[in-house]
């Protein structure tokens, strides 16, 4: 845990969700427009980044000695945890904020949607079992 939360405190991506929160809250309180040269950078980053990842998922997994790496019992057990206690949990959490309707339904399936792509690369940095959520 030591070593994670080290790493967490030296990644470029902890600063940089401190620095973005902050700079929405004092954008949305003295009404602030990024430059477009900074808005620009950020969505060429962002969407370079997706495919990135999705491509060190594939070299990875075709790395793989067996399709489901972990043993069928842990993959099922994976996607009942995502397929079936994320959405659960969401329904929870959003009702209890006071989410209704067509907003409901979406949180919902946005739960259930697979998110591998992000969780495989924080389990492969940390050396957290990428095989497993790879599979799952």
């Amino acid at each position: 845990m030591k070593v994670v939360c080290l790493k967490l405190a030296m990644n470029p991506n902890s600063y940089a969700c401190v620095i973005g929160i902050i700079w929405a809250f004092i954008a949305n309180r003295w009404h602030f427009k990024m430059p477009s040269i900074v808005e620009d950078s950020i969505l060429i980053m962002s969407r370079a980044g997706t495919g990135t990842s999705m491509f060190s998922m594939g070299l990875f997994m075709a790395s793989q000695k067996k399709m489901i790496a972990c043993g069928t019992n842990l993959t099922m057990f994976g996607m009942v945890l995502r397929f079936v206690a994320g959405p659960l949990a969401m329904a929870i959490g959003a009702v209890a904020v006071g989410l209704r309707g067509d907003v409901l339904r979406v949180a919902i399936i946005q739960a259930a949607l697979p998110q591998s792509i992000t969780s495989f690369i924080y389990a492969k940095e940390y050396g957290l079992h990428a095989e497993v959520l790879s599979t799952a």
